[in-house]
């Protein structure tokens, strides 16, 4: 794999593994803990193959914190930020279709929406560009004025 997919395996590798050991309270030696099954699926089809997997894991934990409050999804930032791992609305920035399609329609619709951004923009973490972070603010000042 390119150096750039070897850096977003190690990334989400220790997102997953942290997300199911201590979100999910999977004990580590657990043959069903996903960094377990990742090692079978590498042994067996290969790193490609297990990045795959991992995508599709996040995109999974995106869609379970749906519905999570903005504290939940803040303590959650601040736990995997002391660990040095990506943060969790960093993870969805990157990942969430419904993130893209806000930026893409360039409206936010529903308190979801409002709440996906509202997270993202308040995780200082967050490796959003400048242009991407004016658009954010955008969209959020206007269905704040919107809700007045």
């Amino acid at each position: 794999m390119s150096p750039e997919r070897e850096r977003e395996y190690a990334e989400l590798q220790g997102f997953i593994d942290f997300y199911a050991t201590h979100v999910l309270g999977i004990a580590p030696a657990d043959p069903t803990h996903p960094t377990n099954a990742g090692k079978h699926i590498v042994a067996k089809f290969g790193r490609s193959k297990a990045l795959e997997g991992l995508r599709q894991a996040v995109n999974d934990t995106v869609e379970d914190w749906e519905s999570r409050t903005r504290e939940d999804i803040r303590n959650l930032d601040a736990l995997l930020h002391k660990q040095g791992l990506p943060t969790f609305s960093e993870i969805r920035r990157r990942y969430a279709s419904a993130y893209k399609r806000i930026l893409k329609q360039g409206i936010l619709k529903t308190d979801t929406d409002y709440y996906l951004v509202a997270g993202v923009l308040s995780d200082v973490s967050s490796l959003v560009n400048e242009d991407e972070r004016v658009l954010l603010n955008r969209l959020v000042a206007q269905y704040e004025g919107r809700d007045a």
